[in-house]
């Protein structure tokens, strides 16, 4: 990672101002870092931004996506880096911040 890709990740604005467990994402000029605020030093996936746009996109209209799964137990996020697993309340923040637009780039890197 060079000094002009710092990752800043950010959250939804719907995951609550308690620094509540959620999907993070940080948009840089390469690709979009994504983890679990659960576990921030374990594992990170990366996707292109044209990837992440297309994945932010399925979760805000609800349309499958191969890189999600929802199960019983909650959801699971596939990329490269490995798997992340969110609770359905941790997913629901994530897709109302979809819907909001807040996963852009343009909105994303001001945050």
């Amino acid at each position: 990672m060079t000094s002009m890709d710092t990752r800043r990740f950010v959250k939804s604005t719907w995951s609550g101002g308690n620094g509540g467990n959620c999907v993070e994402w940080a948009i840089t000029s390469t690709g979009v870092y994504v983890r679990d605020s659960k576990d921030r030093d374990g594992a990170e996936l990366c996707f292109t931004h044209a990837e992440w746009d297309d994945l932010a996109d399925s979760a805000a209209s609800a349309a499958p996506h191969s890189s999600v799964s929802v199960a019983v137990d909650g959801v699971h996020m596939t990329g490269n880096g490995g798997e992340l697993f969110f609770t359905h309340s941790e997913w629901a923040a994530f897709v109302a911040g979809a819907r909001a637009e807040e996963c852009r780039p343009a909105l994303g890197a001001a945050q």
